[in-house]
Order: C-alpha cells, then structure tokens, then sequence
C-alpha cells in the first residue's frame, strides 16, 4: 500500500542481489613480477559484445566499487589498459609497472544494463618479486686506468630481437642503474653496445677507465611479456698503470 516505501525496499533487495553477483565458480589466476606487466584476459558470453567491460578491484561492492579501468572512458590509474576482441569474446587489462600491492582479488565484469546483475568472473592475481641477483655464473673482466675493456655477454637462443643492457650495481627492479641499453642512447657516452645476434653475445665497451667503474654488473636481456629479465653477473676490476684491455 505504502507504494513508495515498497519501491524503496524493491531497490534496496536489488543492490543486494547485485552484491551476490560477485559468487563465481571459476577463478582465474594470473602472475606477474614486480616492475613487469600482466595481462588479465576475460572470456565474456556471445550477446555481450556492444556492453561495457571494467576490471573491479577488491570486495567489488556495489555502492563502492573500485574500478581502475573501464571500457568507453579514460582509466582511472594510468597503468591499467583495456581492450576489447569482440570476435573471441575475450577483453584484455593490462596492468604495467606492478607493485606488490596490486596482488589480490579482481573481477573481469560486464555491464549487462537494464538493470540486470553485472557479469563477473572471479580473478586472483599474484605478485612475485624480481630475483635479479640469483644467478649461478659470475664472468670477470680486467681493465686500466684511462684504457677500456670489452665486457662480452652470452645470451640465449630466442632473444635475438629482444633488447640487451647493462645494469650498474644491485640491479633493483624499480631503480635500475642502466648505464647503456641498445635501441637507445647511451647515458653515460664512455660505454657502447653492439650485439651479435649470429653468436648470441653483445659485448659493452666502457672507454676511459675510471676506478669508480670497478665493481659489480649485470649483463641483461629484457625477456618482454611480464616475465623477469635474464641476468648474468659480472665483476669488473679496474687496475692502475696500464691503458690496455681485457676480454
């Protein structure tokens, strides 16, 4: 009789059934590595093709949802992306630049309209660091003061294309110290690469020796799709007196 207040209570019994839209029996799990990239990849049904599609983050709540990245509008957080195949039915977010806290519960959601619950499949993303210093081989090189050395990196079969640097130090994932890096320009003009994809070894040249330049590296090959680059370890010892060089 109290029509309105039954409309009230009609709407409150929706939010709350919109709430139980977030049961799932499937989940689906994706890893991706600190400082890399994920990409979170979300079957939808035929029929849904013109509707919106948004990653939810967290509980997923309906008066409070959390939602990085939506189809038809810009992304909330600009390391979220989205793309829709509406001919394999499958959207696509990809998440750059992950942080450890980006691990956790997701939802891959369609908007259904018409007041009908959202679609929702049930993501758990993981987070693992990068080991860039877990490596079984450590190649020495010597150098001289004022000369220059030749540090020659062997790498895999299969990353002929991919690009190759050298790291300066500890090597962290969030502040690499890279020094040199093929396909770009040089920070420091004293070191050079040139990769040899015949032999599979680039080789790094540091002129003008300096003892500062003594210490540890890593020769790196960038392995692209959100897997950790492939590392090798060198230590780099610079002595007085000579202007001769090393292999």
């Amino acid at each position: 009789m109290i029509q309105i207040c039954d409309h009230k209570l009609l709407i409150f019994l929706l939010l709350i059934m919109s709430v139980l839209a977030s049961e799932t029996t499937e989940i689906l799990t994706f890893t991706g590595y600190e400082g890399g990239k994920v990409e979170i990849r979300c079957p939808y049904e035929s029929g849904y093709e013109e509707q919106n599609k948004y990653l939810c983050r967290g509980e997923c709540s309906v008066l409070n949802k959390d939602i990085p990245v939506e189809s038809g509008s810009p992304a909330k957080d600009r390391r979220f992306s989205l793309t829709d195949d509406r001919t394999t039915h499958i959207f696509t977010v990809t998440i750059t630049d992950l942080r450890t806290e980006d691990q956790g519960k997701y939802w891959c959601g369609v908007r259904t309209g018409r007041g009908k619950l959202d679609k929702y499949t049930e993501i758990n993303l993981e987070i693992k660091p990068v080991l860039a210093c877990e490596t079984t081989e450590i190649l020495t090189f010597t150098g001289y003061e004022g000369g220059k050395v030749e540090i020659r990196c062997p790498y895999e079969s299969g990353y002929e294309e991919q690009n190759k640097y050298l790291c300066r130090g500890e090597c962290p994932v969030l502040n690499k110290d890279i020094p040199v890096e093929s396909g770009s320009p040089a920070k420091d003009r004293r070191f050079s690469l040139t990769d040899d994809r015949t032999t599979h070894i680039f080789t790094v040249t540091i002129t003008d020796l300096r003892t500062e330049d003594q210490g540890k590296y890593w020769c790196s090959v960038r392995t692209g799709r959100g897997k950790p680059d492939k590392y090798t370890e060198i230590n780099l010892e610079i002595k007085p007196g000579k202007s001769e060089y090393s292999v």
